[in-house]
């Protein structure tokens, strides 16, 4: 059994309609790793992206909105690592990062 802890940054483009916003999210992760798969319930991530300065500059933003969308995009490109380093099981045994 072993713990990783990656330090990631991925980007959320979100999409104004008017303009296209590249937002840079610093995420760290970790989680057990056991006979070279992820174990399922210990994966933890905490993303941080500059809230503040984009509700600032894009008032019409939803906050909420805006979490929700951030942490798909974190969990998508989390399990998209995962799976591009073996992390995870085949579809039938599949582990879930959720």
């Amino acid at each position: 059994m072993v713990w990783l802890l990656e330090k990631k940054v991925f980007h959320h483009i979100l999409d104004l309609g008017y303009e296209g916003v590249a937002i840079p999210i610093r995420v760290k992760f970790e989680f057990e790793v056991r006979d070279g798969q992820l174990v399922a319930d210990t994966l933890k991530f905490e993303p941080l992206h500059n809230r503040a300065a984009l509700l600032n500059r894009y008032p019409d933003l939803d906050a909420r909105r805006l979490e929700k969308v951030v942490g798909k995009t974190v969990e998508r490109e989390i399990h998209s690592y995962l799976e591009n380093n073996g992390y995870l099981t085949t579809p039938e045994g599949s582990n879930q990062i959720r």
